[in-house]
């Protein structure tokens, strides 16, 4: 599989679990709607690497050398809850715990003492953060990832949340 085609096929996924249209991401990443809809549709012929990086970065991904590609796994996702909890606590005296963060996200319902630390993690997070979160969801819980990320969305719009990629 090449590289283009690897990164059709995972732009098309997430961009449509985080719920963005092809006309908000390329907005997001400074692209054309075109740009978006013939690289996901297979008619692209050639992204540069910085286009591509740019595009991958408002996904939550990043680009770089691996060696070899490994595919998804619990090895790979296991600790984005605990490392989502300590992101979104950074600037208050109480942590939210793993368990209430995961419970937040899939049920849509906010511990009253942890809505700070929620809008904190949702605005701020590293974009690859939220997205682990939502993979460790899926593993851990059976939830699809797509479900996880419409109530982020829901999650974002209730607490007035300004990032972005919520509008």
């Amino acid at each position: 599989m090449t590289i283009l085609h690897e990164l059709s096929n995972v732009v098309k996924r997430q961009r449509s679990d985080m719920g963005l249209s092809q006309e908000r991401l390329a907005e997001l990443a400074g692209l054309s709607r075109a740009t978006i809809n013939e690289l996901e549709t297979g008619k692209l012929a050639n992204l540069s690497l910085t286009r591509a990086e740019r595009l991958a970065n408002v996904l939550g991904f990043g680009l770089g050398m691996t060696g070899t590609r490994r595919g998804k796994s619990e090895r790979d996702t296991a600790g984005a809850l605990e490392t989502a909890a300590l992101t979104g606590s950074i600037s208050y005296g109480d942590k939210i715990p793993a368990t209430s963060l995961r419970h937040a996200l899939l049920t849509g319902v906010v511990p009253p003492n942890y809505i700070a630390q929620l809008r904190a993690f949702l605005d701020e997070a590293p974009l690859s953060v939220l997205s682990g979160v939502a993979a460790q969801i899926e593993i851990e819980n059976d939830a699809p990832r797509k479900a996880t990320w419409q109530r982020m969305r829901k999650l974002a719009a209730a607490l007035a949340c300004t990032r972005p990629i919520w509008q």
